[in-house]
């Protein structure tokens, strides 16, 4: 298994969109271990591993993932030690020798590695074959531990774009099977769907409701996730390798620009009326906080835009969205201790309205701001509907009412139509889960007899 306990007692911590943390063993207080580098397009580091001699090892989503190793003492001194599409593990041989076992296309290699120099040696050598990945996060499914056992899942957990009714009834199916990931949006006329999907790269995918088919709208080289559709349905801002906020025709008559330069950031919503860009950006002292920039209708910034705080505090606001007609944000908020969904107004918060009574992220506008929908943290994972009474600067909930369970537990981010009648989220795309395969000794699989 993947060890986060130093020997010198510390535990380590990772999380999508933030660095490492590190919280002591005995007790206390987060704080920092490392550092996202902006220039690299990082937007995490996570899947930490103690190795021996006060080292440890994680993985980075970048434009190019990687791992990467470092000491306790030094964390920014870091060594990057090869390009890897999940995370990787370290394990010993029973004779003490070290390993660096990561993914190949499909396949679990390991390589000689020396934990104490950061240094691979050796050519890798295949262990087991296929190997899963699991949806969302990019780790292999593999647990290894140090008596030489490990445990592995021959297949990832893909899925398929899906439509529900409010009961929760599939209504059918869009696409291939795929890692979906990273925001899926419904065009404003409800024609198509930008989604991410992060089985092949991480890029944009445009599908046709109608007809069911689908095209790459951008490169691996940049990628592009948290899509936003303009009103209009023409152009689709995004955010690109190197968090940059990118805009692109739908058309693709254009070919895709880079608006601006953020860091440590997620693009939320795009307000109706075409002149806001809603985002989120993590600061050490307010932790995530949402953030608005000027736009165009047509997705270019307004002269001298420049971004600014909408809702700062000393906890976490994310995934925001604007109400159809400007006036209200819906976002969620860890302030009573875990996430809770809220609405403010909008462009100034005065004031905020509790929504969920139970935990609640992702909270969804429909039919014209009268409705909310979001859902309820794993393992519930429902969702739910609140109605809304909505003044100039007064909010009047109803009490949430559930509408259906998601059909598993790790679903990618969900949308809804205009008028509320139409769930987008995902189905698992294997009808039965993988078994699990257990391999005892699994060094033994690595000797290769010596050649004459």
């Amino acid at each position: 298994m993947s060890n986060r306990w130093s020997s010198d007692g510390r535990i380590l911590l990772g999380q999508f969109s933030q660095p490492l943390f590190q919280v002591p063993a005995s007790g206390g207080d987060l704080s920092p271990l490392t550092t996202l580098d902006a220039s690299l397009g990082e937007v995490a580091h996570v899947w930490p591993q103690i190795l021996p001699g006060g080292r440890f090892l994680y993985w980075s989503p970048n434009n190019q993932p990687a791992v990467y190793a470092a000491s306790l003492a030094k964390p920014g001194e870091r060594v990057r030690l090869l390009t890897s599409k999940t995370n990787a593990l370290y394990a010993q041989s029973s004779e003490g020798r070290g390993y660096l076992l990561w993914w190949r296309d499909g396949t679990l290699v390991a390589q000689p590695f020396d934990a104490v120099t950061l240094t691979l040696s050796g050519e890798p050598l295949p262990v087991a074959d296929p190997i899963g990945v699991q949806i969302a996060t990019a780790k292999m499914n593999v647990a290894v531990s140090a008596n030489g056992t490990l445990l592995y899942r021959s297949a990832s957990d893909l899925s398929r774009l899906a439509w529900f009714d409010r009961t929760g009834r599939v209504l059918g199916t869009l696409g291939d099977p795929a890692i979906y990931n990273l925001g899926s949006r419904i065009s404003p006329d409800g024609r198509q769907i930008a989604a991410t999907r992060t089985d092949a790269g991480r890029d944009l995918w445009l599908y046709e409701v109608e007809r069911g088919v689908s095209h790459r709208f951008t490169l691996y080289e940049a990628g592009g996730f948290f899509p936003l559709w303009s009103i209009d349905g023409r152009t689709i801002l995004f955010q690109g390798g190197g968090n940059g906020l990118i805009r692109k025709d739908v058309s693709g008559a254009e070919t895709q620009q880079r608006l601006t330069q953020f860091t440590e950031y997620n693009l939320n919503d795009w307000s109706r009326d075409g002149h806001f860009v809603l985002f989120q950006r993590v600061a050490p002292d307010t932790k995530w906080d949402l953030w608005i920039l000027p736009v165009t209708p047509d997705g270019y910034l307004e002269p001298n835009a420049q971004p600014k705080p909408y809702l700062r505090t000393p906890f976490d606001e994310q995934m925001g969205r604007f109400s159809p007609d400007g006036r209200w944000v819906a976002y969620q908020s860890d302030k009573t201790g875990r996430s809770e969904v809220y609405i403010s107004t909008f462009p100034e918060p005065r004031g905020e309205w509790r929504i969920s009574t139970d935990g609640g992220a992702q909270a969804r506008w429909a039919v014209g701001g009268r409705e909310l929908l979001y859902r309820t943290p794993p393992p519930g994972n429902k969702l739910m509907t609140v109605s809304l009474t909505l003044g100039a600067e007064k909010a009047e909930p109803s009490l949430p009412r559930e509408l259906f369970p998601f059909p598993w537990n790790n679903p990618a981010d969900f949308d809804v139509t205009a008028d509320g009648q139409r769930i987008l989220s995902t189905v698992a795309a294997n009808q039965h889960p993988p078994a699990l395969t257990v391999i005892v000794n699994w060094p033994a699989l690595l000797k290769r007899p010596a050649t004459r």
